[in-house]
């Protein structure tokens, strides 16, 4: 007995239940972390799960979007096959302050044909794409105070001052001193020269 008394390992029956306890407690979370991350929802498993059914289930349609970006407080093109997975496209680099002021398509199935319209401060830049938004390709570039029209339809939606066109086509029409109006079968642009005072032919 007096052995017991006189013992100082510190060691004894509640040092032991504590450190029964802890490693219980450890191993339990260390389990609950690597099931979380393999089986639970949004881990490895799951994920994997869904990239797999996605790869079954893929089909090659282009889609090219105009995004926000957080950081930089400007718009930007990206393009993806699948909704998921997106790139960034072929584009000419006007700088950091540069955004993109509008996104407009044809939706023809024969000839599909994306119009962007790029701002930088005062300065607009036309481009175009013909492979879905992959690469892009620019027009001409102007200056103005404001933007009154950039979409692809008919002349109807045109003051008749701004002239007429057959069909449907892209259109800009902005105001920089006079206003200016271009239209295009999207393949080909002419910088405008005339003003509200020439119709268009």
């Amino acid at each position: 007995m007096r052995k017991y008394l006189t013992n100082k390992s510190g060691e004894g029956h509640i040092d032991t239940a504590l450190k029964i306890i802890i490693g219980v407690v450890i191993g339990a979370l260390i389990l609950g972390g690597l099931y979380l991350l393999f089986a639970g929802d949004g881990g490895v498993v799951d994920q994997l799960d869904t990239e797999i059914v996605g790869m079954m289930d893929y089909t090659q349609e282009l889609r090219v979007e105009r995004a926000y970006n957080e950081d930089s407080g400007q718009y930007y093109l990206r393009y993806s096959y699948d909704g998921k997975h997106w790139n960034e496209p072929e584009l000419p680099d006007y700088g950091e302050g540069a955004t993109v002021y509008a996104l407009i398509s044809n939706n023809s199935e024969t000839d599909p044909i994306e119009a962007a319209l790029i701002q930088n401060g005062s300065t607009y830049y036309v481009l175009t794409s013909e492979d879905g938004g992959i690469s892009w390709k620019e027009h001409f570039n102007f200056t103005a105070t404001a933007i009154t029209h950039f979409y692809y339809g008919t002349s109807a939606q045109l003051p008749g001052t701004a002239g007429s066109f057959s069909g449907e086509r892209f259109v800009i029409r902005y105001k920089s001193g006079n206003h200016y109006t271009s239209s295009s079968n999207g393949h080909t642009w002419a910088k405008p020269t005339w003003s509200d005072l020439i119709p268009l032919s």
